[in-house]
């Protein structure tokens, strides 16, 4: 009689190992404590399938057994790896968890816990971004299209200050508030003394920020790319733009009016601090601290 012990890698659905009648599997010699037998018999199935989980794991388990902690160590890291990759971080990090428990001492594993445990973060903050855009308020926009514009720039977007900052919920009210937009380059957001509103928060290009003296003379004052926030004078202070801001780079933003505002704070538990939140850089305050300084008003 032939019998097959299903030993099957991520991804595969090949048997790993079959076994004939009378021999022994990786389990019965583990369970024998033929960890030598069973160790030859792991590394021979990972040879074949190197992305066989279930054989990497069981290599740990006889690793551990052998005493041998650093070794067992790595095989967990490497299917943390994998299962992370594959947006499991739960199961990463109860290996890692695992592997730290046989060497508590080793920085690299706690640093790679840390790495999930942010990516789980930013994964739970991707996909309320997108159940935000679903209920955006701008309803003929087509989700479908922001939802491929956000997975793209989403990268970028993650590495905000401002997304950073903003809880979970937050982040869903405040992508059902913004209208994305399209920014050519050459465009002029706000001119200086403007009083328009609009907050926009850039995936990516780049906005230059400018001061226009008489006759025309133009002084660069700072430039803005990816993950950058400016407007919050005139949108969320009702100031007047400190300077000229115009495109300097094809760019894709986040554009919040006041509008959309009153939109996010509806039903919010906690307007003020939403608000406080959007405006922490303070980009603009900053903008109007240096054309004061070059006008000698301060």
């Amino acid at each position: 009689m032939v019998f097959k012990k299903l030993f099957k890698g991520k991804g595969t659905g090949e048997h790993a190992v079959v076994e004939d009648d009378g021999e022994l599997s990786i389990e019965d010699l583990i369970t024998l404590e033929r960890y030598d037998e069973a160790e030859g018999r792991l590394k021979a199935l990972l040879k074949k399938e190197p992305n066989n989980l279930h054989g990497h794991l069981k290599l740990a388990d006889v690793y551990t057994e052998q005493g041998r902690r650093e070794a067992a160590a790595d095989e967990y890291l490497f299917a943390a790896d994998e299962y992370a990759r594959d947006g499991f971080f739960d199961k990463g990090m109860a290996l890692l968890a695992r592997a730290l428990k046989l060497t508590p001492g080793e920085e690299r594993l706690r640093h790679k816990l840390y790495v999930l445990e942010r990516a789980k973060g930013l994964e739970h903050k991707r996909s309320a971004a997108i159940d935000g855009l679903r209920k955006s308020r701008h309803e003929d926009d087509g989700s479908g299209i922001k939802i491929l514009l956000l997975q793209r720039n989403w990268l970028a977007l993650a590495t905000s200050p401002l997304l950073q900052r903003l809880t979970v919920d937050q982040l869903r009210r405040f992508f059902a508030g913004v209208e994305m937009v399209k920014l050519e380059a050459g465009e002029v957001l706000a001119t200086r003394g403007s009083d328009h509103d609009g907050l926009y928060l850039l995936a990516s290009g780049k906005v230059e920020s400018s001061l226009i003296r008489a006759g025309g003379q133009r002084t660069p004052l700072r430039e803005f790319g990816p993950g950058q926030l400016i407007g919050e004078a005139a949108t969320l202070e009702r100031r007047t733009w400190p300077a000229e801001y115009a495109v300097a780079e094809d760019a894709l933003a986040l554009k919040l009016d006041r509008a959309g505002l009153e939109h996010c704070l509806a039903g919010n538990t906690d307007p003020r601090g939403f608000l406080e939140t959007l405006r922490t850089d303070g980009n603009d305050r900053q903008i109007a601290e240096m054309v004061d300084k070059l006008e000698g008003k301060s």
